[in-house]
């Protein structure tokens, strides 16, 4: 077995605006038969929504629809094989490793055990908690690659992703750190809820249907470039991370993050 640790790495930046801190998380590779819900297109997808909603409604947010042109999006970034961010204009949350789809997704939800609900706000151990179940955040695509050492656009052994390479965007964006009339991690508050009472979640069907969104924009290209350029026009973007609106509200913090979690071995 393998201790768990974590290797982390923050870039701080002060921008009026609003934007992401992203998360990377990955397990050694496990041999074994693909699941389905790596190879079939459609149980994908409902293994994303069915996971991420059941979070989501547990603290009391509504569920996510599907975004076409964010999966695509996130797709053409797996396929590379690389374990880095994007540096996109939306969320994003990474994993490889996993046995499925539906680890990966309870591994990010889990880290709610870490969480601190009563002064919230970000952390290296709860980010990808934050933005699986941050309540302004409604649409999620996804895309998924089996890698290996030969597919991966890089050199790097340290940038490799091991096994099934989950790639998933969130829009709006979650993690928006900032204070407003005097209150700390406001944007938190307002959006990471303590977990409530089975009776009390947000009504939805047992296993969500699918639905599929255009996106903020449904033209254009979703495809990532070395520079970070944005998937949707109209949208300014660097390789690190993205310009976003101002929400004329105080001055936010950006948090461009690499964080990797290796977990037990099986």
């Amino acid at each position: 077995m393998l201790s768990n640790y974590i290797v982390a790495f923050l870039s701080f930046s002060r921008l009026v605006s609003a934007t992401t801190a992203s998360h990377v998380l990955f397990v050694e590779r496990q041999d074994q038969q693909a699941s389905v819900e790596y190879t079939d297109d459609d149980d994908f997808r409902a293994a994303v929504l069915n996971s991420t909603n059941t979070y989501r409604r547990q603290h009391n947010a509504t569920g996510l629809s599907w975004n076409d042109t964010l999966s695509d999006y996130a797709l053409n970034w797996s396929d590379r094989c690389v374990f880095e961010h994007s540096g996109g204009p939306s969320g994003e949350n990474l994993a490889s490793g996993y046995p499925n789809t539906t680890a990966s997704h309870e591994a990010w939800g889990n880290e709610r055990d870490q969480y601190d609900f009563k002064n919230g706000g970000f952390t290296h151990e709860t980010g990808h908690f934050t933005q699986l179940v941050w309540k302004s955040s409604l649409t999620v695509g996804c895309g998924r690659t089996e890698c290996n050492s030969e597919s991966s656009h890089t050199d790097d052994d340290s940038k490799k992703a091991p096994g099934w390479y989950v790639v998933c965007e969130y829009y709006p964006s979650g993690n928006i750190i900032g204070e407003v009339d005097g209150i700390e991690n406001y944007y938190f508050k307002q959006n990471v809820q303590a977990r409530i009472a089975p009776e009390d979640e947000p009504t939805a069907t047992a296993n969500p249907t699918p639905s599929s969104t255009s996106g903020p924009s449904s033209s254009g290209s979703a495809r990532p470039s070395a520079t970070g350029n944005c998937p949707y026009p109209g949208q300014q973007c660097g390789a690190a991370g993205s310009i976003r609106e101002n929400l004329g509200r105080g001055l936010l913090v950006w948090v461009a993050g690499i964080i990797a979690v290796v977990g037990p071995s099986t």
